[in-house]
C-alpha cells in the first residue's frame, strides 16, 4: 500500500511537466504559423516593384471568428498584390473557401501545422473584400452544403 502512495504521486510528478511542454509547444507552433508572413511568387514579384521594398498589410480581423467549427484566426489583405491571406482552424480539406464577392477564385493551399491551415487568394481587387470570406460547409455523402460566411471588421 505504501509503494502505491509514492508510485502515484512520481508518475504525476512526471507526467505534469511533459502535457505542460506539450501543451506550450503546441500553443507557441499556432501562434507562429498564424502570424506568419506567407509569401508567393506573384507577392514576391510585387515586393521588389514597391518603393521601400516591402508590401503593405491591412489585418482585417480584430480578433478571431468562429462559426460551425471553423475558426478565422486571421485574415491579412496585402493591397499591392492584391492578395489576401486567411488563416483557418477546423476547416475540411473537402470545402470550397472563398471571398463571397469572388466565387470563382481558388486559393493556394500551404500544408496544415498544428491544426492552421493557411489559404492564400491571389487578384483579390480591395471592393472584393467587402463580402467577406465564404466556406461551405458540406456533408461527407456532399449532398448538402451550407454557406458560412466570416465578415471582415474592416
Amino acid at each position: 500500500m505504501k509503494r502505491r502512495k509514492t508510485i502515484i504521486p512520481a508518475i504525476l510528478i512526471i507526467a505534469v511537466p511533459i502535457l505542460t511542454a506539450g501543451f506550450a509547444w503546441r500553443t507557441a507552433g499556432r501562434w507562429q504559423v498564424i502570424h506568419t508572413e506567407a509569401r508567393t511568387a506573384h507577392m514576391a514579384q510585387v515586393e521588389h516593384t514597391v518603393p521601400d521594398g516591402i508590401l503593405q498589410v491591412q489585418e482585417l480581423l480584430v480578433r478571431p471568428a468562429k462559426q460551425s467549427g471553423v475558426t478565422l484566426h486571421r485574415a491579412a489583405y496585402y493591397p499591392q498584390a492584391e492578395t489576401l491571406v486567411c488563416f483557418f482552424e477546423g476547416e475540411d480539406p473537402n470545402r470550397d473557401i472563398y471571398p463571397a464577392a469572388l466565387p470563382n477564385v481558388n486559393p493556394t493551399i500551404l500544408p496544415e501545422k498544428h491544426g492552421i491551415t493557411v489559404k492564400i487568394f491571389e487578384n483579390v481587387p480591395p471592393e472584393a473584400l467587402s463580402g467577406g470570406v465564404t466556406v461551405e460547409l458540406t456533408d461527407w455523402q456532399f449532398e448538402s452544403c451550407r454557406p458560412v460566411t466570416f465578415v471582415f471588421d474592416r
